[in-house]
Parts: C-alpha cells; sequence; structure tokens
C-alpha cells in the first residue's frame, strides 16, 4: 500500500495480512549455519523453517496430498565460515587484509559449491519425485505435489487457519538427509503464506500522478502561513516545495568539493523497469539545470521476464526507481548509475537481482530502497540475502538498506497499522550486520542553501480546529493516534552486535529489545547513519505520470521517505570513494563508525533550536492527490517526534551515528593521504 509521503515498497503490499504472517524469526549469530543437530534415521533438521502462526489452534489437518508446490533450495556454499571470516577481515581497517577484495571467480573457486556436492542435492530431490525447474550456483528450484515434498523433506504440510485465510505450512520439523545437510542452507516454498509467483507478465502504464497542494516554500521559512492559526505560539511556515538538485549539492557542501563520484558506480535495485526512466532523467536535469547523463553512464540490468505485478503495486515502483536513480545523480553527477531490476516484489526475485550484483559485480555501491515484510522473515531466505552480504563485502560491495517509514512500526499508530505491524520492530535486511542501514532525518534547506536546522524525522501531524483558530491536539501532544510518518530505527531481536558498534552504541539501547524486555547479550542497533528523508523537506521527482484525463506527461513531485536517504547516502558514498583515490570502500560500517565522534558527522538531536522549541511546517494536501479540484486539507506536521525513538546526543536509535555533515568527504581524502 503506497501512503501519500511515504516510498517503502514491501513484497505483496496488495496480499499483506496474509504475507505478513509468513515465517518464524529465529536469533542469528554472524555466520551460523541454519542446520541444527542430527535427527534419529540420518536426517538433520533446517531450523526456521516452519513460520510461527501453524501452531495446533491453527491446525486444520493434512494439506491436499496433490497440491502443486514451487520449491528452492538454497545451496551453502563448500565454506561458509570461511566467507564469513573473510568478508569481516577484508572490511577490518584493523586487518591485514583491509581491503584485499576478491573477484566474484576468487569467491566461487574459494567459498562457493563445487558441481559434485550441487549434483547430490539434485539427485535427492529427484529421487523423492521433485522435478528440477532450475539449478544455479545459488539454488536448486523444483516443481512438485505435497506428497513429494513429504517424502523430500520428511514432514507433513497441513492447512492452517490465518486471518481468515487458510495457508499451508510443514506441521513439524523440517529435515534433510545427512548427507547432503551440509549443502543446504534453507528451504523456501513449504509454507503459503507468502504470495505464489505467476508466470510472466506485461508492465503496465505509468502511475497515476499526485500533485501537491500550493502554497509551498523554495526554502525553510520563505512563506509565512500568516492566514493560518499560530504554531507553537508563533506564526507558522509554509512547507517546502521539494529541494533541487543545486539545494541537494548544496546543503551537504558538495559544491565545495571537487569529487562527483567519477570512477564510482552505483547500483539502483527496486522491482520492475520504468519504460520512461532515460527520458524521464533527460527532462529532469534539462529542466533544473544540471549535466544529463552521458553516454554509457547509465544502464539497466533487467530479468528475462515479470511476476506478481498487481499484487506488488505495478507502477508504484517506477516512482521508485526514478528517485533513487535521481536522487544518486543529483548528489554524484559522475558517477555511473546500473538500474538492477527484480522480476517482481517478492523475496526470491529480489534476491536473485542482488545475486546478480555480486556474481558479475555490477557496481561498488547498492542502494535499496525496499524491505521485507514485517513481523518475520523466513529463516532461509534472512540466510540466503547474508551469503549474498557477505559476498559482496568480500568483493568490496557496499549495501544500503532503508530502516522504514514508520519509526518503530508501532501497531498503535495509524502508520504501524497501516503497514501491517503486529509488534514494535525493526525493518530487515536492514537489521542485518552486513549492510548498512540508512534511517531518516528532517532537514531545512535555508536561503542560502546550507542547512538551517536538522532533526530526527518523526511526524506528528494534526488538524485545523473546526473554528479556524487552533490545532487539534495541541502539539506535541498526539503520539501514537496522531503520529504520521518517521524514520525506522530500534535494537535487533534477531542479531547480535557486531564488533563495530561495541563501545559506541550505548548499553541502554543494545539491551533493551523493542517488546521493552531486556538482553544480557548487546545486539545490533540500527540505524547506523541517516539522511534527509521527511516529505516535507524531501526532493522534487521528476517522471511520467497519468494525468486525471488518462494522458500521460512528465510531471515533478516532492517525495520523501527513507527511500530518499538511501540513495542520497549511496551518492554520497560515491562521492566519498572518488574523494580517497577510487579505492572501494567494500562494506561500510567498519569504517563509518571508526569516524564516530569526528567532524565527519553532524550529530542531529529532535531539539536543534533548544529544549522545549517546537519545529514544523504547515500544509495544504487535496483529499485526491490526483484532483486539484478535491477539496484542501489544512494540517500542522511537528518534528523531531519519533515515539519511542529518539535523536539524543551522541549515538542513537532514531539517527544512528548522525548525519553526514558538510566535512564528512574531506574525511576520506585525509583518511587515504595519511593512511589512518
Amino acid at each position: 500500500m503506497r501512503r501519500e509521503a511515504s516510498m517503502f515498497p514491501r513484497r505483496d503490499s496488495r496480499r499483506r495480512r496474509a504475507a505478513v504472517l509468513a515465517g518464524a524469526v529465529v536469533p542469528l549469530v554472524l555466520g551460523s549455519p541454519a542446520i541444527a543437530s542430527a535427527t534419529p534415521g540420518g536426517r538433520v533438521t533446517v531450523t526456521g523453517s516452519r513460520p510461527g502462526w501453524a501452531n495446533a489452534s491453527a491446525d486444520r489437518g493434512p494439506a491436499n496430498a496433490s497440491t502443486p508446490l514451487d520449491l528452492r533450495v538454497y545451496l551453502a556454499g563448500r565454506d561458509p565460515q570461511g566467507l564469513a571470516a573473510y568478508a569481516k577481515a577484508v572490511s577490518d581497517p584493523h586487518s591485514a587484509t583491509f581491503h584485499h577484495y576478491l573477484t566474484p571467480a576468487q569467491v566461487r573457486s574459494r567459498f562457493g559449491g563445487t558441481p559434485a556436492r550441487t549434483e547430490a542435492v539434485t539427485s535427492w530431490l529427484t529421487g523423492s519425485g521433485l522435478k528440477v525447474a532450475k539449478v544455479t550456483d545459488r539454488y536448486v528450484s523444483v516443481r512438485g505435489s505435497v506428497a513429494s515434498a513429504r517424502k523430500a523433506f520428511g514432514v507433513t504440510l497441513h492447512d492452517y487457519s490465518v486471518a481468515k485465510a487458510t495457508l499451508r505450512a510443514p506441521a513439524g520439523d523440517v529435515t534433510v538427509p545427512a548427507a547432503v545437510a551440509p549443502d543446504v542452507l534453507g528451504v523456501t516454498g513449504l509454507d503459503s503464506g507468502k504470495h505464489q509467483a505467476t508466470p510472466a507478465e506485461s508492465l503496465p502504464g505509468p502511475p497515476t500522478i499526485t500533485v501537491r497542494a500550493a502554497p509551498c516554500s523554495s526554502y525553510y521559512g520563505q512563506k509565512q502561513a500568516a492566514d493560518e492559526p499560530p504554531a507553537y505560539g508563533r506564526t507558522g511556515v509554509w512547507t517546502q516545495c521539494g529541494d533541487t538538485p543545486r539545494q541537494i549539492r548544496s546543503v551537504y557542501g558538495l559544491d565545495k568539493v571537487s569529487a562527483t563520484g567519477r570512477g564510482s558506480t552505483v547500483a539502483v535495485v527496486d522491482a520492475f523497469a520504468s519504460p520512461t526512466i532515460t527520458s524521464d532523467v533527460s527532462v529532469y536535469t534539462k529542466v533544473h539545470g544540471t549535466a544529463g547523463f552521458r553516454s554509457g553512464q547509465f544502464s539497466q540490468d533487467l530479468p528475462a521476464g515479470y511476476n506478481s505485478v498487481e499484487d506488488c503495486g505495478g507502477p508504484i515502483w517506477y516512482v521508485e526507481e526514478s528517485m533513487d536513480v535521481e536522487a544518486v545523480h543529483n548528489v554524484a553527477p559522475d558517477a555511473d548509475v546500473k538500474y538492477v531490476g527484480a522480476a517482481s516484489c517478492q523475496d526470491t526475485d529480489l534476491a536473485d537481482a542482488l545475486s546478480r550484483i555480486v556474481d558479475d559485480h555490477l557496481a561498488d555501491i547498492v542502494s535499496n530502497s525496499w524491505g521485507t515484510e514485517l513481523n518475520g522473515t523466513p529463516q532461509a531466505l534472512r540466510d540466503e540475502y547474508e551469503q549474498i552480504f557477505q559476498q559482496g563485502a568480500a568483493e568490496g560491495i557496499g549495501f544500503y538498506f532503508i530502516t522504514g517509514d514508520c519509526g518503530a512500526f508501532d501497531p498503535a499508530t495509524p502508520c504501524g497499522a497501516g503497514d501491517g505491524s503486529t509488534a514494535e520492530q525493526v525493518a530487515f535486511p536492514a537489521e542485518d550486520p552486513w549492510v548498512t542501514a540508512v534511517g531518516g532525518t528532517t532537514l531545512a534547506v535555508g536561503a542560502d542553501g546550507r542547512e538551517a536546522f536538522q532533526t530526527g524525522w518523526g511526524d506528528i501531524r494534526v488538524d485545523k480546529t473546526s473554528d479556524g483558530t487552533g490545532w487539534t491536539p495541541v502539539p506535541p501532544a498526539g503520539y501514537p493516534a496522531n503520529f504520521y510518518q518517521g524514520g525506522g530505527g530500534g535494537t535487533s531481536a534477531d542479531y547480535q552486535q557486531p564488533s563495530w558498534q561495541a563501545g559506541v552504541v550505548p548499553a541502554s539501547l543494545s539491551k533493551t529489545l523493542p517488546d521493552g524486555s531486556t538482553t544480557t547479550t548487546p545486539m545490533r542497533v540500527v540505524p547506523d547513519v541517516a539522511t534527509d528523508a521527511d516529505n516535507n523537506t524531501g526532493m522534487l521527482v521528476g517522471e511520467t505520470q497519468l494525468w486525471k484525463d488518462g494522458s500521460p506527461h512528465y510531471a515533478e513531485t516532492r517525495w520523501g521517505g527513507t527511500s530518499l536517504s538511501a540513495p542520497l547516502f549511496a551518492g554520497l558514498q560515491a562521492i566519498a570513494q572518488q574523494a580517497q583515490g577510487g579505492a572501494k570502500i567494500g562494506f561500510a560500517d567498519p569504517v563509518l563508525y571508526a569516524r564516530y565522534g569526528t567532524s565527519a558527522y553532524e550529530d542531529v538531536t529532535d531539539t536543534p533550536k533548544g529544549t522545549g522549541t517546537l519545529l514544523g511546517v504547515v500544509r495544504n494536501d487535496y483529499t485526491d492527490p490526483a484532483d486539484t479540484g478535491s477539496p484542501v486539507i489544512t494540517r500542522l506536521f511537528t518534528f523531531g517526534e519519533d515515539g519511542p525513538l529518539h535523536a539524543t546526543t551522541g549515538f542513537d536509535n532514531a539517527t544512528g551515528l548522525g548525519a553526514p555533515s558538510t566535512k564528512y568527504v574531506q574525511s576520506y581524502a585525509t583518511a587515504a593521504k595519511t593512511g589512518r
């Protein structure tokens, strides 16, 4: 579902109620395998294969034995622990292996599977009555029935009544023969909690237009809302119209550095592919008087076909692609940009897109403005993603993921409830220790193009009173009922604290889980860093959209969300990579945390003008964003109100290390000169 100010696509958005129930959350340690101890009969349990909703109270008995299944058995490779160890060493500034990256061929040779091991897995599956559909270096895809799956995996599949739907899942432990257990990373497709892909489909046309209501300001405070009720005891200001490319570069101080990202390649990963992206970027750069893509600077790597288009929201992904590509180009105008499209928004297809990047080293920096479903991602998919991230680290590829647009995903808020959340939590893959989690800030641009102020992103939205004299409820009251959106963050319940967070992240954060319970083991906390995300201070995005009369035309709309944060930071990394002489940054977290407490970051707080001084904007919105003739609603948005997530002095769970300052890029040039 697409919220007005959010760009946080998920897989299977139209069937989210079923999909969010789709997997058990299992604690994971860096590099740990998914295989458990041996069971009687020479078989080994594959952990995390049975979703939490498959319980006795919901059990409706055995599934139809003839029901067809599409399954994937992910392959572990010959040395998964060795891959994890090398990925950590090559990313550690204190290691002798630091930045001694491998090629994809070297990774396969040292850590990948072998034809013989893959053949052993394939023979076991076909011997159980399953038909092989596809074999890759990463997985074996098979088709068959519930009956043949029972023979292969030693488990009966039952039907379960879940949220008014009937879903299929294993009724016990999933097991594999001991002989192939070391080669099996995980199994997907045994449960039907996730949408099943359909045959290849054609892509739809452009998305419906989104129009922002007037008035708006070219910079923060330009236009006073003198005719509206006072905001916080003073005259309010109208929201910004949307940052231009020049403002983006200026506010991050990039107009004062010589680096432009040349020599770096940034991959943007989303589902599907906008048919007008090339022409849209061309028009966008002409409108704003900036350089367009030179010949060969922008390219696309697309799948052979697409599936689940309607279930994934179709054209919403074109908006995402446009914002991601334009944001990277705005920040790093000379970086090469490669769009890598997934066949759908399903986890398996997104993982396939990421694997194409590492298997062929398509880019050094990878921006991902998407996250998987909430309430648990199946362990097999977590393990597959992590294997990709570790391979990327070994090759010098860094992955950047958004933390989401609903703060702590509190189901008591309209935002969290609309996202299908059942409890406060953090987003995956952002919580994985092998990626850089990018959160959000509210970054107000002043008249001079520099920062006016910056807070953690979290908006409380209140309406004008019926008599037009005030706002109800009076800010800062309003959480959770009036919470609109905010950057995701918090403490992972699934991953232990990586070494680079030790000594930086306060124990009060790392040992307090989202449900309020405490743990003696420090856990991973996100985000790592944060950049502009608030739609009220967001970026103008240009793309072809369907107007009210049904005709397609180019138009520009202000968009935000952490889906803006990730490509902005990815662009900054391209600039930083050039500034340090072109050497790959690779997996960035260790070097990001090594800069903690330096001038490379701005230590963002929720109250930059002092405790008790509230900041925000007045905004008009059309009740129908596609119809400029629809009624207008006037609201007040108060900044720095992200519920249980707070931007405070030092590392925090709203902005992490902080926001990149105007000296961020220079820190890489300095490090390259001094060797530190």
